[in-house]
């Protein structure tokens, strides 16, 4: 996100020679809200996909779109989230079947869809977290079996920490909530591959 125009927008830059050198940036957002916290995967077919909030609608929301020329030319912006509350913090990544998968946060939850046409279209929203305090800040790994691996931190114990589950099903189903941290300390804003 850059905020050179006066307002965040997004923008991507790619190199076709292992990053020696790089192409003009290309602006992929043109708001009257802030558009913020970009996420990018690539798929097996060289497409390029991006996802990020912005809250032009007076409530943040999570918009998509995708390359097939390797970021020459961007598709159109499309909503992937409506919810009557805030959505943000998305994280992207692209399965071995070309899927896409995508968790975000509704705060105090965490939700998933997943596309299976190349972002075309998208499945309805399904919530991943069911406890108590707030669940924040979603990362997501796919394997080389296509299987789903999500972390979020959630405050329920009086701090934060970091909790995990998976899915070997392409996000059919999902196995139970795993705490995967016990420090003395804060945990949050964790990562995964």
């Amino acid at each position: 996100q850059d905020m050179t125009p006066g307002n965040n927008e997004i923008y991507c830059r790619t190199s076709t020679n292992g990053g020696s050198t790089w192409i003009s940036s290309k602006r992929l957002t043109w708001t009257t809200g802030l558009s913020e916290q970009p996420v990018i995967a690539a798929d097996s077919s060289g497409r390029l996909h991006v996802a990020w909030q912005d809250n032009t609608t007076w409530q943040w929301q999570i918009y998509y779109k995708n390359s097939e020329d390797g970021g020459s030319t961007w598709s159109t912006t499309r909503a992937i989230t409506g919810t009557s509350g805030d959505s943000f913090y998305a994280d992207l990544a692209a399965g071995p079947s070309d899927h896409l998968h995508m968790v975000w946060n509704a705060y105090p939850q965490v939700y998933y869809k997943t596309s299976t046409d190349g972002g075309g279209g998208w499945t309805t929203g399904r919530r991943l977290t069911w406890s108590g305090g707030l669940s924040g800040y979603p990362a997501l790994a796919v394997d080389s079996s296509g299987d789903l691996h999500v972390v979020w931190d959630n405050d329920a114990t009086g701090k934060d920490e970091i909790y995990y589950k998976k899915s070997t099903d392409e996000g059919v189903t999902w196995t139970a909530t795993k705490r995967i941290t016990w420090p003395s300390g804060e945990s949050y804003y964790s990562a995964i591959a």
